[in-house]
Formats: structure tokens, sequence, C-alpha cells
């Protein structure tokens, strides 16, 4: 049997999947030979053959693709799907457990994220997901480890609703008020250098890092719980701004938000919005964890510090989620 394939990557097409593989490349200067990039269809092999990696094509929705691209894998980087539909992408994620499970996977690692820290609390919608996908790979009897990574601090238009134009952020009143909102921001380009840090390093060098709970989990947060009220602060400073911040009750706050909304959002988004956001003033994700720094080597960045930076370079930053769904 020829030796497996070290590190096999989904999701390189997106940005965290994307800082990975450069992290392995550039940091680490993994050999690319030793890599396998993966897309859902076969358009984008040129794209990383042409760097010296392996390719192969792994679509979720199709079995088959799963069964041949995780052939002789050591270690599997399982990236969510971009399916919004819980039940849809629980579907596609069942595929990717049973065909790393039938390939014989060395080790899964799953892009988890950090609502609910070390449990399975949160009722923010699209968690419930990931919980239901780390029940499945506990039950498939799979090596696997859970990275549960902090919300990405360079999501702060979706988080906020901001936009370059914008002169006042609207928020909804809530109990606990979002004054007193605490969330462990991190920002996506360290998340991906340090989880390319993990693939290449292993848990066996890393004992202080190491997984928790029966679901395997490792949190990546940043340094600290921040308000995301904090944020459009952050915003100002770097921007050189005065956005101010208006609060409403919740039924006001989702129709006037809906109500001509710059990226096209309608009120069911919105609807789920206030659920997120009363999940981050119930201190969803509030839990700090060293992981990251020790990962890093160094103290991340804060959730204002990226976004104050972010629109200091940028005065016209976006989010490229920050769109009509």
């Amino acid at each position: 049997m020829p030796t497996p394939t070290p590190i096999l990557l989904t999701g390189t097409t997106g940005g965290l999947g994307a800082k990975i593989l450069s992290s392995l490349l550039h940091t680490h200067h993994i050999p690319p030979n030793s890599i396998i990039a993966t897309s859902r269809t076969a358009s984008n092999r040129s794209r990383y053959e042409s760097q010296n990696l392996q390719f192969r094509v792994a679509d979720y929705n199709r079995r088959a693709t799963l069964d041949e691209a995780f052939a002789n894998v050591e270690n599997l980087l399982f990236m969510s799907s971009s399916e919004r539909d819980n039940e849809k992408r629980n579907a596609e994620h069942a595929n990717v457990i049973e065909a790393a499970k039938k390939a014989g996977v060395g080790r899964v690692w799953y892009v988890s994220l950090a609502f609910g820290s070390l449990g399975d609390g949160s009722k923010i919608g699209f968690q419930q997901a990931h919980y239901w996908t780390e029940d499945q790979l506990k039950f498939s009897g799979l090596n696997f480890i859970s990275l549960r990574a902090g919300s990405y601090s360079d999501a702060f238009p979706l988080v906020l609703n901001w936009y370059p134009s914008t002169r006042t952020v609207l928020m909804p009143n809530l109990n606990p008020p979002v004054t007193e909102s605490k969330v462990a921001f991190a920002s996506r380009d360290e998340l991906g250098e340090a989880m390319a840090t993990l693939l290449v390093r292993g848990l066996e060098a890393l004992p202080s890092v190491q997984p928790r709970t029966e679901k395997n989990i490792i949190l990546l947060t940043g340094p600290k719980a921040e308000s995301i009220v904090d944020l459009v602060g952050a915003i100002n400073r770097g921007r050189r701004t005065d956005v101010g911040v208006e609060y409403l009750e919740p039924e006001e706050w989702i129709e006037a938000s809906a109500k001509d909304d710059e990226g096209g959002k309608g009120r069911a988004w919105f609807e789920a919005r206030l659920v997120f956001v009363q999940g981050l003033c119930d201190g969803d994700a509030e839990l700090v964890d060293p992981a990251l720094e020790t990962l890093l080597g160094r103290r991340p960045e804060s959730g204002t510090e990226t976004v104050e930076r972010l629109v200091s370079e940028k005065p016209g930053y976006t989010w490229h989620q920050n769109h009509a769904r």
C-alpha cells in the first residue's frame, strides 16, 4: 500500500481554507506534493496542479467523489459546507463522514464554530448543524478533532449590518443588553494560520493544546471578549467617523433593518439575526481560550484591533457574506 498523503484540504477556494493552504506552503514550507487540494468541480484542477499540489474532486453532494478523494489520506481537514439550509448541510456532512470512515482516514479535523463555547447550549440556528456534525463524528468511531473557531472579527459588517455608507447602526433592545454582549472575536487569517500549525505539528507536539469534552473540542478564540457595540467604536477610530448606535424594540428593529436594506436582505434574515444577537448577549461566544495564542506564538489580535486595522487600511471595507439571502 502506498504511503498515505499527509494532508487533504476541503474548502480551499474559501477564505479560511485558502489561508490554511497558504500557511502550509509559505510558513511551514510543506512540500506541495504532500498536500491534496479539493474542489467541487474539476475546473479548479489547473489552479492547484500549477503549484505542484495534488488535486482531487470532492463534492459533498456526490458521495462517489468523496470515496475517491479520501482514499489513502492521513489528515482530512473537513471544512463545513457553505449550504445554509441545515437539513441539506447535515446530509452533505453525513456523506463526508461516511466516506472518511469507509476510506479509513487517519484523523478528521472538523472546522466548527465556537458558539456555545465547550458546550451545546447555543440556540443560534446555524450552530445546530455544527452540533449535529460533531455528534455524528463521535458516533462514527473516527479519530476526529472539532476545531471550534471564534467568531470572525473580519465579518463585523455582517454582525452589525454595517456598510461603508452607514451612519447609524441599529441594535435591538434585549436582555441582557447588547452593550453587555461578550464575544471573543478572532481574525480569519490568524485562525487559518493556527489550524495549519495543528495540521503540521499534530497534537503530540503541542501538550498544552489538547481536545476537551467527548467531542474533542479545541477552542480557538481571540485574547479577550468584547461587546459588539465596541466594534462600532473601532470603526469610528479607524475611519475617523462618528457612526452612532440606535436601539429599537426587537420587532421594530426587524422591520427597520429589513426596510430598504442595502444588501437586499429581507425580514426572515433579520429574524434569524435576532436569535444570533441574543446568543451573543447570552454569552454564547464569551469564553476565552489560550490555544490560539499558543499556536500562533504571539498574542492574537482582539476583535476591535482587527476592525480598526481593516477599516483604516480599506475605508470601503465590506464582507463577502454581507448580501441578500
